[in-house]
């Protein structure tokens, strides 16, 4: 959860001598330069993009730690994770707002945590002074502006769209069931189209594997649009169908009812360049509450 994540927002100007530490794991100052600002970081100083916000600080600080399958409480950070960890998605530490609540600075509880207003936890970052009021700023002017998605991923329309796990990642193996299976695309998915008909989760019967006739599928999945261009979504199934299995998430790019884009194009669902193809995720669940 983001709210465990200690984040480090620095302009060009400012030397920082400290190091990034996030809950369960300390930073080695890995990613600084010897001024302390992020190493590669463009000369371009911050500005209230979210591209910039990215490359200036969630990939060379946050990524420390927030990246991959060990990214603490599964918060992933990296460039194709992030917006879509962010923007519209629900806080775990306040269930009634989001972390990035387009057009709501006030309502947006990574402001909340960043300026030491939240009601749950500590002033981010943890251990460390407060971030610049005019850092503080720039992330506001952001979301005020509506948070806006990376500009290079909304350019993407005449390309066929792929398909980015969120969370869960392929293969990966997950302590408890999810609280949503969230997928990001390249493009603007049509909305009518992403319904239950192009979607599957089945889980394999306990033996781990699938094709073999007993797989069973869940049932009553949910579909939540966090974003519109790029397409954000988050599937959860109908309370109760959670077990300790192997699961096969199924977003169709063939067959009589494949996910399109809005020019119609069929998904790019295996990443092969082009149009058709069925996305496929698999993950497991080791333990059910």
């Amino acid at each position: 959860m983001w709210e465990r994540w200690r984040i480090l927002i620095v302009p060009a100007a400012v030397f920082i001598p400290a190091v990034l530490s996030l809950a369960g794991c300390a930073g080695s100052g890995e990613g600084l330069d010897v001024n302390g600002r992020p190493a590669g970081s463009p000369d371009e100083p911050l500005t209230a993009e979210f591209s910039s916000i990215q490359s200036h600080v969630l990939t060379p600080i946050c990524t420390t730690c927030h990246e991959g399958a060990a990214a603490p409480l599964g918060l992933r950070l990296d460039a194709a994770s992030a917006y879509a960890a962010l923007v519209n998605a629900p806080s775990v530490e306040a269930s009634s707002l989001k972390r990035v609540d387009p057009g709501n600075p006030a309502g947006s509880y990574l402001l909340q945590k960043l300026e030491g207003t939240a009601s749950v936890g500590g002033r981010m970052p943890l251990g460390m002074p407060p971030l610049p009021p005019a850092t503080i700023e720039v992330i506001r002017e952001w979301i005020r502006n509506g948070a806006a998605p990376p500009v290079a991923a909304a350019t993407l329309a005449s390309a066929a769209t792929q398909l980015h796990a969120v969370f869960p990642q392929q293969a990966e193996i997950l302590a408890a069931p999810p609280e949503a299976i969230v997928i990001s695309a390249t493009g603007e998915l049509d909305s009518g189209l992403l319904n239950t008909a192009g979607l599957t989760l089945v889980r394999s019967g306990q033996d781990g594997t699938f094709g073999d006739g007993n797989e069973v599928t869940l049932a009553g999945l949910q579909v939540e649009f966090r974003s519109v261009s790029p397409t954000v979504f988050a599937l959860r199934p109908a309370p109760g169908q959670w077990v300790a299995d192997r699961y096969r998430l199924v977003v169709a790019g063939t067959g009589p009812s494949p996910v399109r884009d809005r020019t119609a194009l069929p998904i790019d669902g295996d990443a092969d360049g082009t149009a058709g193809g069925d996305f496929v995720l698999q993950f497991n669940v080791e333990v059910v509450p």
